[in-house]
């Protein structure tokens, strides 16, 4: 099944509390979801947000792409370098990361594993959240 799909058929569905260790973790290789080699990811959905950990192997560097989904990334671990609109910051443990939607971006993971979470807004679909890769546009 698609990544998207699942994610619209668990809109709303959302336990009050649950525990991260019971949200299944998968390998993510998918090109149109994670271009970081060794992506492991585990995801809640709720009404109109989504929440994703992810753990990335060091040395990573993604793709620039945007989605129209606002996204807020926390870094619990590790480090990344951000690259959005032409400017490049360091974004270290503690970090919170802010990505409009529709814009650009694109993270390296530094040289340690590092875990980020990712919250995404989802207001109308889910289609908010595909990513689309622009052919010349810079981070």
């Amino acid at each position: 099944m698609d990544y998207y799909d699942w994610v619209a058929g668990q809109l709303g569905k959302a336990p009050s509390v649950i525990d991260w260790k019971d949200i299944p973790a998968e390998d993510v290789s998918d090109p149109n979801l994670t271009t970081h080699s060794g992506t492991v990811r585990q995801t809640w959905v709720g009404d109109k947000v989504m929440m994703t950990r992810v753990v990335v192997k060091p040395n990573s560097k993604g793709k620039p792409h945007f989605h129209p989904s606002e996204q807020v990334s926390m870094i619990l671990r590790g480090g990344v370098k951000v690259y959005m609109h032409g400017r490049e910051q360091l974004a270290m443990a503690g970090s919170i990361v802010h990505i409009p939607g529709n814009a650009v971006h694109m993270f390296e993971i530094l040289g340690e594993e590092t875990e980020i979470l990712d919250v995404y807004t989802v207001n109308a679909s889910v289609e908010e959240l595909r990513k689309q890769y622009p052919q010349e546009t810079q981070a």
